[in-house]
């Protein structure tokens, strides 16, 4: 197992950041992000829909940019299992909120840290989760053997 400083070694910047699948799944989170919102202020505004309604649907709509995104142009996986993979993405990421929240509250309840620096450690680990259950789970199903050692997850 050769380690990120040995992969960079010899290699210019740009072909690390192609290399490293974690840049590329930052970015199109943050395109993801920008779909939902757009589309929900576009809901909202544009079409009157009810807020929550819309948050929900345009959240969806982010969610389905975002695994087709990463499988193609991120992990570019060439597999035509569709619904268990986008099972597998929309589980992983739904439970993102539940662990932010979770953090968020741990944080500011029982360590009694400022509310804003709570969830920018939840953002971390959320952010974290998604990576590493992504693209360990969603993009490799059968690929890895499935381990007790967080070190083959992370590797």
């Amino acid at each position: 197992m050769t380690s990120l400083a040995e992969r960079i070694e010899g290699c210019t910047l740009f072909t690390v950041l192609s290399r490293e699948k974690i840049i590329g799944f930052f970015l199109i989170g943050v395109f993801s992000t920008l779909i939902d919102v757009g589309l929900l202020y576009f809901f909202t505004t544009g079409l009157g829909i009810w807020y929550i309604a819309a948050a929900t649907a345009s959240y969806l709509c982010g969610m389905v940019v975002s695994f087709f995104f990463n499988k193609y142009l991120n992990f570019h996986d060439p597999g035509r299992n569709y619904f268990w993979q986008f099972f597998s993405f929309a589980l992983i990421s739904l439970i993102s909120p539940g662990l932010t929240l979770a953090i968020l509250s741990l944080a500011v309840e029982v360590f009694s840290l400022n509310y804003l620096i709570g969830k920018a450690i939840a953002v971390v680990v959320a952010f974290a989760w998604n990576y590493v259950g992504q693209s360990r789970m969603t993009f490799h199903v059968g690929k890895h053997r499935i381990s007790g050692d967080l070190r083959d997850y992370l590797s």
